[in-house]
């Protein structure tokens, strides 16, 4: 809110009557207690309107004043309710507030912040539909093998706007009017400086006299874009929402005495109470996982966190969509009182918008086509286009009138004119600028932009600005708030965003001591000896393989903020790239009490050493490596476009990291051609240092069986023995450890604070690019149009004239009658759900009937219950109890009510991977009886695209509402009634079917619903902003109130009579025959912000004879229901084949147009395959080769885990849509979950043998048939198993961000059971007895080795040599030979056979000697791929049980 415009209104009211009403025009508008009703006559008919033009100041003042009224009504309401318990009443007078306000601003000497817009030939150009088709795996190929068009534009630019010219001066509010697709919201975004993703923008556009480029640069929070869709972090509260943005915009330069604290607190009291959103300030946000606001409570939200940036430029985008009719005109008288009073310039676009909000406005805007067919005061607008030959009828709005002029289908002309009016949009462009009233807007413009040149308003807003940055703020600086507070708020949000989101943190910590412990105890108490230096090396490698899976899970988190980041950094906010480092500044305290966590579980366990100066060594070095590479991840997350594409290429980064971390190879034997990773290592750097600061100044016995050579009775003289391990001499004790390093790694043990070093260094190198990314690139679509992609050659050819033509002369179909109509009756409907604390009654004594050819309205005010009652009868609640009676036809109801009922739910939820028409055919297919044949279906199907207007638009991709690519809001809801209408249901549910809609679609679908209705199909509908013309279409209604109860249900009647007479009857206020019914009865039971009910409707109903005569009907249906009837019809229209084939082809299909999930798989699986192999890189016979054949395939087990985290927001969005589709019945669990797991298997052997090809040969594996074709067969069974055990983990986990919290503790936990870090052998016998067993890794590594291994012939190098002295007369091969006939592995040169002085001794001399001492054998070869097989098919069933179980969401 622009505290410095509320601080100064003019005083005129402040001795008015405040009782008077200047806007009355009968002594019948008033109530019961003779305080006048906030509603006017007006020519049009609407309820609740103004007379005349709202440019006037003095009727701007009087409705300023009526809205003060209401506002304090409404917050004495609030007051009473919420704080009796305070024992006073607080008043919210609205004028007295801005009144006091303004005065001490005035003598303080503010200055004003008053802009205008001026828009000067303005074109605004985007990709055309033939820019680009769907995308599938095909079309990249294509792309990719076309190198001559790399770079080139494709396809042609569409024009969206041409040559628009309009002003708004400070004070007033532009309508922008239009059919969807003219525009309007590409007409908001550009005047709101949001130019990405526009082709070309021509034209001038200015701000008070400041140019646009300026503007943006240095005003940019100053003209602010309000989007249609709410974005919000669902786990903050209300409260919290609007204290982070006021933080953020409180202004330097305050009213004397006032604390940013107390005008922040003034602030939340006046928007509260402005969008009676008072009671809700402590509730969560919440969205379609979160419990919290309500669509209509949300959208508020969204409204007042705009209102806190104090922009003195606003663009409302369709922000009524959602709110009831009353809302939504409270909400406008709102944007009219901050406007008139406080001189913003507004301009808002709006979906049938009714009378009474249209006069709230100055002047409107019709746009078609993206031409300007209409600039000028909203009085005028009318007569000018009733002039040019149309005509309005009565009882049709003024907005809907003029958006109709746009259809051809919808145009009405007065007699004599049908061949004298304008058709085409350039036509009405032309017939416009010859107008009265363009020459008229054109001098207004001139005569503003002259007053502006004149009295320059830009100097005192430049001033305004400087005075309202903070002290330490950039004066030229977008930003309100300095940098450090920008970074102390964002911190203090980010710490609410984490502990708002319990969850996550248990898991987190849980997961952390878990497997901490069972780390530990895996490692308990290595041996302070030479063969405990190997599980030294591996308990320290897997530290940090454990932190950095806890860093990747952070990547999911740090993707779900982007919408939120984006919407903020075009209100100016905040620096993008403070965001991130207040994100670092909370992972400080998180990353330092998890590795104490951590360090706590497993230090002192595992027998690390116990001296002060390495345990907090190790703290510190983990500590920063979990910064590091959380800052790693978040890097790759920063400059991606998607989710997709940050974890395949931080995977990647990953793995390659891993592979050089100087432990999977060492130091010593790295090809050069990739060394270069090892440098730029962070993981290399700190592995370096935390096993140098264990093993520095320690020394390592080699006295022991299993620490020297040779081993049997006799040999009892360590003098003639060598140690196990390089580093030591012939003969030695004990290994300096020190010197282990050198021989082993090549590390010096003194670099290890300089290797601590880099890691901070890495980490502050991660921070900047991550944070420079953030501020320099664009996280989300930010602007441009949203662009249509269709199948190849599919687009449409015909223009947009020429089809409206085609479908005004199409004949109009009537429906065939429904033979066996449907009567629908519920009794007794109590809805109770749990709540903290108790339980929460939502639905109270509801009930109803719908008949055969009834088309019943539901409504009510926002949070009545009309959405629940909705779920309720159709049976979609899973959280709560119900009670009463629900029949059809007279009987109970059966499990297939789901699908022989139609259900359009207020989520628009699709398969973004169809298009339109698949959508259809599928849910036609899937519901309609399966003796219907397969052309009737079809042909049905067309018929509802025809009806919806779906042509142009058939074989488009639906895509997400989100992005770019993709139907529109308005395309994606006429999709969700056509996938219901094509089923043919019995009965039809829908919840606000025309939200978001405009006028003329709106009057189809309800026009169509009409026609359904006569045909004898019962429908029950929620409708929130009807106009007159709309409502006179239904003829029953069910109408409710605060509290889940009924006001009234039965007949409308003609003209409303009926449902009037009875409330009027009953006390309430007498309604003007030119006012909208739908409007009145939502007033008379007081729906709105500032909405106060005339009496208990609830009571009144149930002692009515209305109500009485209802039951009774009641009790006769209830008397007739036979009870004991069973019947045990079909659940699902198909048989289970006929699912599964229809489900698999569109599962497939949707795969295959998913390249950057597929392709980027097909990427990284090529990417980890050749740096494996270039990494071990024809890998030879020595000695230290064996190690390196064992660690070349750990790498395809980090592979699995990135293939794991891949697939689950896969199948999470999978999951969505089939829950919606279940819940219908289109098919049952199995067929999805089948289909889930048969769509990968394709892709799982094209991945494996791929990496075969890029892998096998290039590490130089044995090249025979039998070894080739077995690693092709257990590679591709792995994965397989990864595959299914991701989808396993997703089937329970109920977020992207649950399942990326759960992975590491698995993924960890498979890898550290395994075998290869620390052998069987050296594990405690508790988990070697049974966990060793049943982790499938340790049968994928021990086919893998010793497939590899077995038969080949080891030679080892000077560097494998164990050198030991033999005793005095003896030859090395005389001394040896007891050792070697015990067993012993391994063989002596050649050259020292005969020696009595140095005895060269290579640990192995074929491959099974390396594996055997792990219990490891080749004829378990084929047991291994069957048992990794039987994990496969377990994780497969596992997850269909899974499946199964949460089918159904909590709602």
């Amino acid at each position: 809110m622009d505290t410095e415009a509320i601080e100064r209104q003019p005083q005129p009211w402040r001795n008015q009557d405040p009782h008077a009403d200047n806007n009355n025009d009968s002594d019948d508008n008033t109530d019961a207690n003779g305080i006048p009703l906030s509603r006017q006559k007006s020519s049009a008919g609407g309820f609740g309107e103004r007379n005349g033009n709202a440019v006037d100041y003095d009727e701007a003042m009087n409705q300023y004043e009526e809205m003060r009224r209401e506002l304090t009504k409404q917050s004495t309401i609030n007051a009473q309710s919420g704080d009796a318990e305070k024992g006073a009443v607080e008043r919210f007078d609205l004028t007295d507030y801005l009144g006091g306000i303004d005065r001490k601003r005035n003598e303080e000497s503010f200055q004003p912040k008053h802009l205008g817009l001026v828009c000067k030939n303005l074109t605004v150009k985007g990709l055309g539909a033939d820019a680009e088709w769907i995308p599938t795996l095909a079309t990249v190929a294509e792309k990719m093998f076309k190198f001559w068009q790399w770079g080139a534009k494709l396809g042609h630019d569409r024009t969206i706007l041409t040559d628009i010219s309009m002003y708004c001066k400070p004070g007033q509010m532009v309508l922008v009017l239009g059919r969807p697709g003219a525009g309007c919201t590409s007409l908001l975004r550009v005047l709101s400086d949001m130019r990405h993703g526009f082709t070309a923008v021509e034209g001038d556009v200015k701000y008070g006299g400041i140019e646009a480029v300026e503007f943006g640069k240095i005003y940019k929070g100053e003209v602010c874009y309000n989007q249609e869709e709410d974005i919000n972090y669902p786990t903050l509260t209300a409260k919290q929402t609007l204290t982070f943005a006021l933080r953020l915009k409180t202004p330097g330069k305050r009213l004397q005495g006032e604390s940013s604290n107390n005008f922040i607190g003034n602030m939340i009291y006046m928007l509260g109470n402005m969008l009676g959103l008072t009671k809700q300030m402590d509730t969560m946000v919440g969205n379609e996982f979160v419990r919290g606001l309500s669509g209509g409570e949300r959208k508020r939200l969204t409204i007042a966190e705009q209102m806190t940036t104090g922009s003195c430029i606003n663009c409302w985008d369709c922000s009524t969509r959602g709110l009831d009719a009353a809302s939504a005109l409270d909400y406008i008288r709102s944007l009219r009182i901050m406007t008139d009073i406080l001189k913003k310039t507004t301009v808002a676009t709006l979906y049938q918008a009714s009378d009474n909000i249209f006069q709230l406005f100055d002047n409107t805007i019709v746009l078609y086509e993206g031409h300007c067919i209409y600039f000028g005061p909203v009085s005028q607008a009318k007569p000018y286009f009733e002039n040019l030959g149309f005509f309005c009828p009565s009882r049709k709005s003024i907005p809907d009138f003029l958006t109709g002029i746009s259809n051809m289908q919808e145009r009405e002309y007065r007699p004599g004119f049908e061949n004298k009016v304008p058709v085409t949009p350039i036509e009405f462009e032309e017939a416009y600028k010859q107008s009265d009233v363009y020459k008229q807007m054109m001098a207004g413009m001139a005569e503003y932009e002259n007053e502006v040149s004149q009295t320059r308003p830009d100097v005192a807003f430049r001033q305004a600005i400087e005075e309202a940055h903070a002290k330490r703020a950039a004066k030229h600086s977008p930003f309100t708030a300095s940098a450090f507070q920008q970074i102390k708020a964002l911190t203090i949000r980010q710490f609410q965003l984490i502990y708002g989101d319990k969850g996550a943190l248990v898991s987190r910590f849980g997961g952390v001591i878990v497997k901490g412990i069972i780390m530990a105890s895996v490692f308990f108490k290595m041996p302070h000896a030479a063969s405990g230096l190997f599980s030294r090396g591996g308990f320290l490698f897997f530290s940090l393989t454990f932190n950095t899976l806890i860093s990747q899970a952070e990547l999911a988190t740090f993707m779900q903020g982007r919408g939120v980041l984006e919407k903020h950094k075009n209100f100016s906010l905040y620096r993008p790239a403070f965001f991130y480092i207040a994100q670092v500044a909370a992972d400080i305290p998180l990353s330092c009490l998890q590795v104490i966590v951590f360090q706590f579980c497993v230090y002192f366990i595992a027998g690390l050493n116990l001296t002060a100066g390495q345990y907090f060594t190790y703290m510190i070095n983990l500590i920063f490596i979990n910064l590091c590479m959380n800052g790693f991840f978040r890097m790759f997350g920063s400059v991606s476009p998607n989710f997709f594409v940050a974890s395949q290429l931080s995977s990647c980064g990953m793995i390659a990291y891993l592979i050089y971390s100087g432990y999977l190879i060492g130091y010593n034997h790295m090809h050069p051609w990739l060394m270069w990773i090892y440098w730029i290592n962070p993981l290399a750097y700190s592995y370096k240092a935390i096993i140098s600061n264990e093993v520095h100044g320690n020394y390592f016995t080699c006295e022991g069986p299993a620490n020297s050579i040779p081993v049997g009775p006799s040999y009892t003289d360590q003098a003639y023995k060598a140690c196990s391990v390089v580093g030591a001499g012939p003969g030695a004790t004990a290994v300096y450890g020190d010197e282990y390093l050198k021989a082993k790694f090549g590390y010096n043990t003194w670099e290890r604070w300089i290797d601590f070093v880099a890691v901070v260094l890495f980490f502050f190198l991660f921070t900047i690019t991550t944070a420079l990314s953030m501020e320099y690139l664009s996280a989300g679509s930010g602007g441009g149009s949203q662009v249509k992609v269709y199948k190849r050659n599919r687009a449409p050819t015909e223009d947009a004239a020429a089809l409206a033509e085609k479908r005004a002369n199409r004949p109009q179909g009537k429906l065939e009658a429904v033979t066996d109509g449907t009567t629908f009756s519920w009794q007794h409907i109590d809805y109770t759900v749990p709540v903290k604390g108790g339980h929460r009654q939502l639905l109270n004594d509801v009930g109803g009937i719908v008949k055969p050819g009834h088309l019943t309205a539901l409504m009510g005010s926002s949070g009545a219950g009309k959405t629940t009652l909705l779920d309720v009868l159709s049976q979609r609640k899973t959280i709560g109890k119900i009670e009463g009676r629900m029949y059809m036809n007279s009987e109970k109801l059966f499990s297939d009510f789901e699908r022989i009922t139609g259900y359009c739910e207020q989520m628009d939820i699709h398969n973004p991977n169809a298009t339109v028409r698949e959508a259809l055919k599928f849910s036609a297919y899937m519901r309609q009886p399966a003796d219907v044949p397969k052309a009737e279906k079809d042909a049905y199907v067309e018929q509802i695209i025809e009806l919806l207007e779906m042509e142009n638009i058939a074989d488009a991709l639906i895509g997400t509402a989100n992005s770019n690519k993709g139907i529109s809001v308005e395309e994606r809801k006429r999709l969700t009634i056509g996938v219901e209408l094509v089923s043919k249901p019995k009965l039809l549910f829908l919840d606000e079917p025309t939200s978001g809609l405009d006028a003329q679609s709106s009057f189809n679908i309800i026009r169509f619903i009409r026609k359904l209705a006569d045909a004898g199909w019962p429908v029950l509908c929620t409708i929130h902003q009807p106009s007159a013309t709309l409502f006179s279409y239904f003829d029953h209604i069910l109408l409710l109130v605060r509290g889940g109860r009924t006001a009234y249900h039965g007949p409308i009647g003609e003209d409303s009579k009926d449902m009037i007479e009875y409330f009027e009857s009953n006390g309430a206020s007498k309604c003007s025959p030119s006012a909208n019914p739908a409007e009145y009865i939502l007033e008379v039971v007081g729906a709105g912000t500032a909405g106060v009910a005339q009496a208990d409707w609830g009571e009144i109903w149930a002692n009515s004879q209305n109500a009485n005569d209802l039951q009774a009907e009641l009790e006769a249906i209830h008397a007739e229901v036979d009870q004991n009837l069973k019947r045990n019809p079909p659940n699902y229209s198909l048989n289970f084949i006929q699912q599964c084939i229809i489900v698999f082809k569109r599962m497939n299909a949707s795969y295959w147009r998913s390249p950057s999930y597929n392709v980027g798989r097909i990427a990284k699986v090529a990417f980890i395959a050749l740096m494996s192999g270039f990494s071990y890189w024809n890998l030879g016979d020595a000695g230290y080769d064996m190690e390196n054949r064992l660690f070349c395939i750990f790498c395809t087990l980090i592979m699995a885990n990135s293939l794991i985290v891949l697939v689950q927001p896969r199948f999470m969005e999978e999951r969505q849509w089939f829950r919606r589709e279940h819940a219908s019945k289109y098919y049952g669990w199995m067929p999805f979950a089948l289909a889930c797991v048969l769509v990968e298997i394709p892709y799982i052997w094209c991945f494996d043998a791929l990496f075969l090809f890029c892998f096998y040969w290039t590490a130089g594996l044995q090249n025979t048939s039998d070894r080739i074709g077995y690693f092709f067969l257990l590679f591709g069974t792995f994965l397989g198993f990864s595959i299914s055990f991701g989808l396993l983990i997703a089937a329970f986990s109920t977020t992207p961000t649950m399942a990326a919290v759960i992975n590491p503790f698995f993924s960890s936990i498979l890898i550290l059971f395994a075998g290869i870090m620390q052998a069987p052998v050296d594990m405690p016998y508790f988990w070697r007895s049974w966990m060793y067993w049943l982790d499938p890794y340790h049968y994928l590594i021990e086919g893998f080795v010793v497939n590899e291994l077995d038969g080949f012939k080891v030679n080892c190098k000077d560097e494998d040599i164990l050198a030991y002295h033999p005793p005095p007369g003896q030859t090395c091969e005389q001394y040896t030979k007891e050792f070697f006939d015990l067993g012993g592995p391994g063989y002596l040169r050649e050259e020292s056979l005969n020696s009595t002085e140095l005895c060269q001794y290579c640990p192995f001399d074929y491959g099974q000697d390396f594996y055997t001492r792990l219990g490891w054998s080749f004829d378990n070869r084929y047991r291994d791929w069957g048992v990794l097989l039987a994990f496969w098919i377990f994780n497969t069933i596992a997850f269909m049980f899974f499946v199964w179980l949460f089918r159904k969401p909590k709602r």
